[in-house]
C-alpha cells in the first residue's frame, strides 16, 4: 500500500500540473462497499493528505458498488467536462450485490470513460468494463511500471466533437491579499493572518487556486492555470528540417528567430529547423556533447539572465572580499 499510495501522489501532482482547471476525488473499497475518501477539488495537496492517512485495506472488494458511488457524483459533471474514472484494481475478483452489467452500461450511457490498472493478473470484467467505456485496461508489472502506467493517464484525452459541447463559463481572477492582513478563511472556516485570494464578486477569502467559492459558487483560478490549460488544445506546429540552401529558399532568414545568432552551413555544424506556413526559421546545433534547440525566445531570455546573474554575483563578491 506504500508503494501505491507513493505512484498515486506522483500522479496526482502531475494531474494538475498537466490540467491545472481539472478536478480529482478519490473513492476507496474496502469490506465490499465504496467510501468517498475526497471529494472533487483542485487541490493537490488535500488529496494527498486524505491517501495517506488511509492507507489500510480489508474485505472483498466490489466493483459495482464502485461504479455506482463514482457514477453519482460524475453525471453531475457539465457537459462540457470530460468524465473519466481510473480504477486501481488488486483484487482477484468482485464481490456485486447486483448485476454489475447495468452499473457498466449506466457508466457507457453517461460518456464515463473508465479506465484500470491492475496490480495482480488480467480480469475478465475490467476488461469489459474499459472496452464499454472506451478506456485502457493494464496490468503493472512491477513499481516503475506501475507509476508509468498512472502518468500515461495525466495527459487529457482527446475531445470527441459529438460531446465536446461549446458554452460559456463564469471565471474569476482573485487577487492575493497582503501581509499581515486577519481574514476567515472561506474553505477552512478558520481565521489566517495574511496571503490567501480574494473573490472578485463576493469577496470571500479563499486559500488557494484553482477552486471554486464556497460563498457564491465562482470559479477561481489564475491566468497561469488558464494559460496552461490551453496547450493541449493548440500543440506546437512541427517542425520541418532544412537539409541544405537551394537558390529556392536563399530569401530565408539567416538568422535563428530565438537567439537571433547566425545561422551556419548546415553541412558542417547541423541543420535547420523551418515552422511550416510561417518564415521562421529556428537553429539546431549538435556538438559533441550537448543538442541545442532555440526554440522560444524565453529560453534564451532565461539563459542570458542567468549569466547576467552569475557576473553580478561575482562582482559582489570580489568587492565584499576587498
Amino acid at each position: 500500500m506504500v508503494v501505491v499510495a507513493n505512484c498515486v501522489e506522483a500522479f496526482v501532482r502531475e494531474f494538475f500540473d498537466q490540467n491545472p482547471l481539472s478536478q480529482l476525488g478519490i473513492v476507496i473499497i474496502k469490506n465490499g462497499v465504496a467510501h468517498r475518501l475526497t471529494d472533487l477539488s483542485g487541490s493537490p495537496e488535500s488529496h494527498i493528505k486524505a491517501l495517506g492517512n488511509n492507507l489500510e485495506c480489508s474485505g472483498d472488494s466490489s466493483l459495482q458498488n464502485a461504479l455506482d458511488l463514482v457514477h453519482g457524483y460524475l453525471s453531475q459533471i457539465p457537459s462540457y467536462g470530460h468524465r473519466e474514472v481510473l480504477v486501481l484494481y488488486s483484487a482477484l475478483s468482485t464481490c456485486d450485490p447486483g448485476d454489475i452489467m447495468e452499473s457498466i452500461k449506466k457508466c457507457k450511457d453517461s460518456k464515463m470513460r473508465c479506465s484500470v490498472v491492475g496490480l495482480s493478473a488480467e480480469i475478465y470484467i475490467c476488461k469489459h468494463l474499459c472496452e464499454e467505456t472506451g478506456g485502457n485496461y493494464s496490468v503493472a508489472i512491477d513499481e516503475s511500471h506501475f507509476k508509468d502506467l498512472l502518468l500515461e493517464h495525466c495527459p487529457p484525452p482527446p475531445a470527441i466533437a459529438e460531446f465536446a459541447v461549446a458554452s460559456l463559463v463564469k471565471m474569476g481572477f482573485p487577487q492575493r491579499g497582503a501581509e499581515g492582513v486577519i481574514a476567515i478563511c472561506a474553505c477552512h472556516k478558520e481565521v489566517k493572518i495574511g496571503g490567501g485570494y480574494t473573490c472578485p464578486r463576493c469577496k470571500a477569502r479563499v486559500c488557494e487556486l484553482p477552486t471554486e467559492c464556497h460563498i457564491c459558487g465562482l470559479t477561481l483560478v489564475s491566468s497561469p492555470h488558464l494559460a496552461r490549460s490551453y496547450h493541449h488544445l493548440f500543440p506546437v506546429t512541427p517542425f520541418e528540417e532544412v537539409l541544405s540552401r537551394t537558390s529556392s529558399n536563399d530569401r530565408l532568414p539567416r538568422t535563428c528567430f530565438g537567439c537571433q545568432q547566425f545561422l551556419p552551413n548546415p553541412a558542417k555544424l547541423g541543420c535547420d529547423l523551418l515552422v511550416p506556413n510561417a518564415n521562421i526559421i529556428f537553429a539546431l546545433i549538435a556538438t559533441f556533447i550537448f543538442t541545442r534547440a532555440c526554440t522560444i525566445v524565453l529560453v534564451v531570455r532565461a539563459h542570458r539572465q542567468l549569466h547576467y546573474r552569475e557576473a553580478v554575483e561575482g562582482w559582489y563578491s570580489s568587492f565584499a572580499w576587498q
